[in-house]
């Protein structure tokens, strides 16, 4: 009988809550089956069952076996016999994962230590060897390297080395590019996918990247509030969409080309050679090197680079969270003030004070206010950004992603500021929260007629929202013009990377790999 890891009849329950419902399905040994759903509808809680590491307090029932063998009847010890060793896990923020102080050779020492690979003259071959095949050289000087001194994508490549290592039959990827951007995002997934058919690995990859998995998923699987609703072909979801919930995360992923807005003359903040340095006396490689620019009324101005490019640094910069080292950001409104600039973090979790409930998280902003008013304008924003005023008094762990991140940008409505600044700021979302929260931010802009800066590695994301796109590359400002010459003529090599991952991603191109072998 051919390898299978297989799932039957799981349930999941927090007390009388379900949160897996029946969920039966299967990966076969080189198959690749991508798993895609909306935020917290149980992806992730699926590798979390199948790998026997469900939180305390949430009772599981039904079958997990892998080649027949129960995994879900094993005790902790057996099951530590089959991570790594027969199940590798590739995770969607390596960085957190690794330890910061040890180094890439540590990290796969460790991983290989199930194999047997013990004598160092056998794990130093085997090291070099397995950096080399995720395509990191020079091996033996990234072998030395600890996480922090990793880019983003050399991490990943480093985290499928160490799920490699001790030579599993099944990876679980959980949304593994969901953090990169698209040129790296498209090597990732490319690598992935050569690894597995060389190797001969069953993979079941987790992703709310619908459009990504187009060329390279042999099946999908649909997963709605914590069911499946779709279970097919890669080439059937896509020719054929049977269920609703299929075709709001396709349509979500369509690609869409706005009509540009007419930019107006009117600036509201000019940027005159700012640059940054974290070094000492400003010595060394700058984070950010003199950059000009004027950001104009009602203007989206979509910014789009490589990890470590600047274009964090330059959004530090405009919202005044960072001095900069040398030049100056003047605003040019008639009613410039310190609050005319805000700023949207990536990740609205880690933006609100998990002890208090959102109401008063959002008073903080507007405490010098009489309370009655305050309070009629806390409800007015949030209603402005289409949620209901009884979430107000929830904690932020009560709410979904998507409803912290418009109560982050209502938050920052709160002082009528001329510049919403957006840093990754759809990142971790669906495709279809997505969706939304752009549209609400393009909504805001023609009703209050707001300037948005939107920070992006999705290319698809800058193509639907961007008036005029400026592309940073090495901490410069390498590109600015509108939209359309963008896309059409890109004129630095870094550019047109960027648009043929566009392209890729949506299948223009020979991005598509061979497809596993019918097993």
């Amino acid at each position: 009988m051919a390898s299978q890891l297989e799932v039957r009849d799981l349930t999941v329950r927090a007390g009388t809550n379900v949160l897996l419902d029946s969920i039966s399905c299967s990966v076969r040994a080189g198959e690749l089956v991508a798993v895609v759903g909306r935020s917290g509808s149980g992806k992730t809680m699926l590798t979390k069952a199948i790998t026997g590491l469900l939180p305390s307090g949430l009772q599981a029932t039904g079958q997990i076996l892998l080649d027949g063998l129960r995994l879900d009847t094993l005790g902790e010890r057996q099951m530590d016999a089959v991570r790594g060793r027969k199940i590798g896990m590739l995770f969607q923020q390596p960085k957190r994962v690794m330890n910061p102080r040890m180094t890439v050779r540590a990290h796969l020492l460790e991983a290989m230590g199930a194999t047997g690979f013990r004598k160092p003259k056998n794990a130093e071959k085997r090291i070099e060897s397995l950096l080399q095949e995720v395509g990191l050289s020079p091996a033996a000087e990234i072998a030395r390297m600890r996480p922090d001194q990793l880019s983003g994508g050399m991490a990943q490549r480093v985290m499928l080395a160490i799920a490699l290592a001790a030579d599993p039959a099944y990876i679980l990827a959980d949304e593994p590019t969901s953090s990169l951007d698209s040129i790296l995002k498209a090597e990732i997934l490319e690598l992935l996918r050569r690894r597995q058919l060389e190797r001969g690995l069953g993979i079941l990859l987790i992703t709310h990247d619908i459009a990504s998995i187009q060329h390279i998923a042999d099946r999908v699987i649909v997963l709605s509030d914590g069911a499946i609703v779709d279970q097919c072909p890669t080439s059937a979801m896509f020719s054929a969409p049977r269920h609703e919930k299929t075709r709001e995360l396709l349509s979500a992923t369509a690609s869409v080309t706005r009509e540009p807005h007419e930019i107006t003359t009117h600036g509201v903040l000019r940027a005159e050679a700012v640059g940054k340095n974290y070094t000492r006396r400003a010595k060394g490689a700058a984070a950010l090197n003199p950059t000009s620019m004027s950001l104009y009324a009602g203007e989206v101005l979509g910014v789009v680079g490589r990890s470590g490019s600047g274009k964090s640094t330059f959004a530090r910069l405009l919202a005044g969270l960072e001095r900069p080292t040398h030049g100056e950001i003047t605003g040019q409104t008639e009613r410039a003030k310190s609050t005319g600039v805000q700023i949207i973090p990536q990740e609205p979790f880690g933006s609100f004070d998990p002890a208090l409930d959102l109401r008063t998280s959002l008073m903080a902003a507007v405490h010098r206010l009489p309370e009655s008013e305050a309070a009629e304008l806390i409800e007015r924003a949030v209603a402005r950004v289409g949620l209901p005023i009884r979430l107000l008094d929830r904690l932020p762990a009560q709410c979904s992603g998507g409803q912290l991140q418009r109560m982050a940008i209502a938050r920052a409505l709160l002082v009528q500021p001329d510049v919403l600044i957006c840093d990754e700021s759809t990142s971790a979302l669906d495709s279809v929260a997505q969706r939304h929260i752009l549209d609400l931010l393009l909504q805001l802009r023609e009703r209050m007629g707001i300037s948005l800066v939107v920070i992006s590695h999705d290319m698809d994301v800058i193509r639907y929202v961007s008036d005029r796109v400026a592309v940073f590359y090495a901490g410069s400002l390498v590109e600015l013009k509108p939209l359309a010459e963008f896309l059409a003529a890109p004129e630095h090599p870094h550019s047109e990377q960027l648009v043929r991952a566009l392209d890729k991603e949506f299948g223009h191109s020979d991005f598509a790999l061979d497809k596993a072998p019918a097993v």
